[in-house]
């Protein structure tokens, strides 16, 4: 059973009014001052806590100028994007194919929305274009990584400030220069084999879109190494006062706390 605060007076089932039995004290509001300032106390611990994490999101964003610099570079990457990457032309009887200035949305949504996938397992089985299939699809995947590892680095640009934000930032890059620079090759065999297997049938090339993306990205790494070679240290607020403050408060509670405990022994002994 529950004790009361005061005195330690052990509750009965019978005691239901807000009112001690035996000191009287209102067992709802005593000590009330105390509870507050104990919750007051443990809201300024989470803040002391949690403020780093703000210093280092705002000084991954504004911390120096380059850091500005850097917010308008990882957008680079996803813009160049929807530049014209390929062009691809195929000279059929009454309805030849003309696909000029395909970005990676037309890709998303007129190719890959629209495979059938069944058709295209069964397609890379076929000895004519099976190995052309193949390439046509790693040239798809890799530009669509591209695109996902432009979108993430844009996403996680607020840990930069973090013990593993240059690590994770120079890695991004690195990948995302390696994606886009498969996809162009991948898409540069597929456009040798298919004009060797169709001549004259078949025309593609690759445009200066991909080739923008792969600077994008290099000139985002190349930021964030001009940002590492700078190790300008992270600003943190001063929160000496808040910490002396909680721990005179907490030595404080626990001389009250042993004082309300002997005082709750001798009035057990008493009774």
């Amino acid at each position: 059973m529950a004790t009361c605060p005061k005195c330690g007076y052990k509750l009965k089932i019978k005691d239901y009014k807000p009112e001690c039995p035996s000191c009287g004290v209102n067992l709802i509001y005593y000590n009330m001052e105390e509870r507050l300032a104990a919750d007051a106390d443990k809201a300024e611990a989470e803040h002391i806590q949690f403020q780093p994490r703000i210093d280092r999101l705002k000084f991954a964003f504004i911390g120096t100028k380059m850091s500005i610099v850097r917010i308008i570079c990882c957008l680079l990457p996803i813009g160049m994007l929807f530049l014209p990457l390929c062009s691809i032309n195929v000279n059929l009887p009454y309805s030849p194919i003309k696909a000029s200035g395909v970005s990676v949305l037309t890709i998303a949504m007129d190719v890959v929305a629209k495979l059938n996938f069944d058709a295209l397992l069964k397609l890379f089985g076929s000895e004519i274009i099976g190995k052309i299939m193949i390439f046509y699809a790693l040239a798809i995947v890799m530009l669509l990584l591209a695109a996902v590892i432009a979108i993430v680095n844009l996403l996680l640009l607020m840990l930069s400030a973090s013990p593993r934000g240059f690590k994770r930032n120079f890695t991004f890059c690195v990948l995302g220069v390696v994606f886009s620079a498969l996809s162009f090759v991948f898409f540069t065999i597929m456009n040798g084999e298919l004009n060797s297997t169709f001549p004259g049938i078949y025309t593609g090339s690759s445009q200066f879109g991909i080739f923008c993306v792969i600077a994008a990205f290099i000139i985002l790494f190349v930021v964030n190494l001009i940002i590492k070679k700078q190790n300008v240290p992270v600003k943190y607020k001063d929160l000496s006062e808040f910490k002396e403050r909680l721990a005179k408060n907490a030595a404080e509670r626990e001389a009250h706390d042993a004082a309300l405990k002997e005082g709750q022994k001798e009035a057990v002994a008493a009774e």
